[in-house]
């Protein structure tokens, strides 16, 4: 992982405040629309994620969002 964009603060994904699901979920309908709304209520594969550099852990507080798990680690490392 590539540290924090704007402060440099080292990214632990291990830390509960880094990495989450943020409640919001997504669904595809009809006509490549994706529509979000409470994760409750669409199965966890489809649960959107947050990346966040806590204050708590001496962060900024910047935060990312993406649609997985996944998404939201290779967008954070994907800056330039």
């Amino acid at each position: 992982m590539k540290p924090c964009p704007f402060c440099g603060h080292e990214v632990d994904l291990e830390d509960g405040d880094t990495l989450y699901p943020n409640g919001i979920g997504w669904e595809d309908l009809p006509g490549h629309i994706r529509s979000y709304l409470p994760f409750r209520h669409v199965p966890k594969e489809q649960w959107c994620w947050s990346l966040h550099c806590p204050t708590t852990a001496g962060g900024c507080g910047v935060e990312m969002y993406a649609d997985s798990r996944e998404e939201a680690i290779q967008k954070w490392n994907q800056r330039s």
